[in-house]
């Protein structure tokens, strides 16, 4: 069953009901004063500001150093004996 928040006109008390969905329109009896209260429109419901927390960008690496170039072999190739 879901969970209704209420608010007393009368006390201002704030509180919360479990009642079935059927029963969802009709005013809550408060807890304080016992006269009916009105069903507010749940917070969580109706916030619009869901964000989303992106981590920072991790910080560059420094670039790796070129590699040496190896020298080109010149002459004539190895020969096997």
């Amino acid at each position: 069953m879901p969970i209704y928040e209420y608010r007393c006109r009368t006390c201002a008390t704030d509180f919360e009901l479990t009642r079935a969905m059927s029963q969802s329109g009709e005013p809550g009896p408060c807890p304080t004063c016992g006269k009916p209260a009105e069903k507010l429109v749940s917070g969580f419901a109706s916030k619009a500001d869901y964000t989303v927390k992106i981590p920072a960008k991790a910080p560059m690496r420094e670039p790796m150093p070129a590699a040496k170039a190896t020298p080109k072999a010149t002459g004539k190739p190895k020969s096997k004996k």
